[in-house]
């Protein structure tokens, strides 16, 4: 009995060695990249306005076109106020155009759109944004620009429909008393914002008497702002 034990388990033995053989498993196949369309590169830096043609496009250092999308086409009335506001806050400085979205934006990242709303040098063109209206709704009430005088917020000037009626005969001459013409007054200017506060005209906006480019530190189109206003 004792020798048929030993055979026993020396079978067991080895019929487990066998069991516990490793088996060789094959490497799982790794999954497969995922393709993707590739993205929209990011707005340019780095290129300057070349030229104006007029309140909403400009021509790139690159040869491109940029055209800004959320202003709309300038009207006959106010499209050479507009295009001469774009010259004065766009030409030959460097700017982002986003080509997507139509944005276009100076280095530090001010919206040109809000500039030209809320300086009358534009009107919003399709689904504007708060920030938009509200830049909109400040110019109409001053009014400027193109919502004050001739335009009045139109895009031409309305002509009238019937002929105006004959003037009256000429009354006879008279001799002319003899004045001394005044002296015409002297081109308003502000070496300093402590000057434009001094004569009481600090914030000088784009357009009035005494501003210069030179006087508005962000270019934004207001001059002298940041020392005597509180700007929102």
């Amino acid at each position: 009995m004792g020798g048929v034990l030993v055979l026993v388990l020396t079978a067991g033995c080895t019929a487990q060695a066998q069991q516990s053989t490793p088996v060789a498993v094959e490497k799982p196949v790794e999954d497969q990249p995922v393709t993707t369309s590739p993205s929209v590169p990011p707005a340019q830096l780095g290129i300057t306005v070349a030229s104006v043609v007029d309140g909403r496009s400009v021509m790139l250092s690159d040869g491109s076109k940029a055209e800004v999308s959320s202003l709309a086409q300038p009207g006959p009335c106010w499209a050479e106020a507009a295009a001469s506001f774009a010259k004065s806050m766009l030409l030959n400085q460097q700017v982002r155009y986003d080509r997507v979205t139509g944005a276009l934006s100076l280095t530090d990242g001010t919206d040109y759109t809000l500039l030209a709303l809320g300086n009358g040098a534009g009107r919003t063109a399709g689904t504007p944004t708060a920030a938009q209206k509200e830049a909109e709704a400040a110019a109409q009430k001053v009014p400027m620009g193109l919502w004050g005088t001739p335009c009045g917020g139109k895009d031409t000037t309305e002509t009238p429909t019937t002929p105006p009626p004959p003037p009256p005969p000429a009354p006879a001459p008279k001799p002319k008393p003899t004045t001394t013409t005044p002296p015409k007054p002297k081109p308003v200017f502000y070496a300093t914002c402590d000057d434009a506060k001094r004569a009481g005209a600090a914030p000088l906006y784009w357009g009035q008497p005494g501003y210069r480019v030179e006087l508005d530190d962000n270019r934004n189109g207001v001059a002298c702002e940041s020392r005597y206003t509180t700007y929102r």
